[in-house]
């Protein structure tokens, strides 16, 4: 996505605060019905849902992965649909946006990096939702306020086609990579935004931006789509994938590809975690509830953790564990407000504006 659309997306969803501000939202309903006992908080929900048949999901995820999820789900609660729009991130953030300038309230839930939460939250398109799973989070993964329940984070890590590099050649760090023999042979997502955050969180900024320029200097291949990158490597297009992620590499060796994964030295730089939230003017308040409660469930978390990600309850393992490694996870409130000046830099400092 273009710089400027990302710039016009962050603008827009500022400018709907005061559209919203008045309108009367269901936020009060669900606040109290997560005050009641958990047995008569679960039956009023699953009575209001059952009256509203459906949930309108805007997945960011991927195709069959939102399939095993809602699958899940409605085996669960076989009297809810789940209607669903799998795009990504960007993609969804502009149709919310465009929605609620419309005034049309069409979607429940949705998802996606906590990266836009603070402009989100500003602008009223989400509510507070206090579900009580909420105790169940690992830290950093929920607010104090209510807004942000998240359900899982990815790190980044290499991936490296077998057949193209040598097990001696693996690249343990973003040194590594700077040297001559990869030029050309490297590829990322145009969107990798959460990774320059994280490198210019831990080197700081002068040292962060020398080590993305050097980067773009590598002419990686850029493509749209971390799932796309990842195929390209497995299919021998690229020798590495610079901004693999252990969900990505996960499902690709599972599947056979002939890929190893490596986390990369000295820090693992971990995504902002991704946001499960409920609109502000939800059609289907109570389902709306009720997805977001078994996204954070153990059930869905097992789902999801099989999956590859990192999860966000405390309970469930992860299935690519980092170990005691550092970790350096890129703080929504830090760079919340910086999303414009992120996305310039990385297409300016590592996408070499696409030259």
């Amino acid at each position: 996505m273009k710089p400027q659309m990302w710039i016009s997306i962050f603008a827009s969803i500022l400018l709907l605060a005061p559209n919203l501000s008045a309108q009367k939202s269901p936020e009060d309903l669900l606040e109290e019905i997560n005050r009641l006992p958990a047995v008569e908080r679960q039956r009023r929900l699953e009575d209001g849902a059952k009256k509203e048949r459906e949930v309108v999901w805007y997945s960011t995820m991927n195709r069959e992965d939102s399939n095993e999820l809602m699958r899940a789900f409605e085996t669960d609660y076989p009297y809810i649909k789940v209607n669903f729009v799998t795009a990504g991130g960007p993609k969804t953030l502009n149709r919310i946006t465009a929605e609620y300038r419309a005034g049309a309230h069409l979607y429940d839930a949705t998802g996606y990096r906590a990266t836009f939460l603070t402009p989100t939250r500003k602008a009223g398109v989400i509510m507070r939702y206090r579900t009580p799973l909420r105790e169940f989070l690992r830290p950093g993964f929920v607010d104090q306020e209510g807004y942000f329940n998240a359900t899982f984070t990815r790190a980044f890590m290499f991936i490296v086609n077998k057949n193209l590099v040598a097990p001696k050649d693996y690249p343990k760090s973003f040194a590594n990579l700077l040297e001559p023999k990869w030029k050309g042979k490297l590829a990322m997502d145009n969107e990798s935004y959460d990774l320059l955050a994280a490198m210019l969180d831990h080197y700081g900024d002068t040292e962060g931006r020398r080590m993305a320029e050097a980067l773009g200097r590598q002419e990686p291949g850029f493509r749209r789509g971390t799932t796309l990158v990842g195929q390209l490597v497995a299919a021998g297009e690229f020798s590495i994938m610079v901004d693999g992620s252990n969900h990505l590499a996960y499902d690709l060796k599972k599947k056979g590809a002939p890929i190893e994964y490596m986390f990369p030295e000295p820090f693992i730089p971990v995504m902002i975690p991704q946001g499960f939230w409920v609109a502000a003017r939800p059609p289907h308040p109570h389902a709306a509830a009720l997805f977001v409660d078994f996204m954070l469930a153990k059930k869905a978390q097992e789902i999801m953790a099989n999956q590859g990600r990192w999860v966000s309850r405390k309970d469930v393992k992860y299935q690519v564990d980092p170990g005691q490694r550092k970790q350096q996870v890129v703080s929504h409130e830090k760079w919340g407000e910086r999303t414009a000046e992120l996305v310039q830099l990385y297409n300016r400092l590592i996408m070499r504006d696409a030259k």
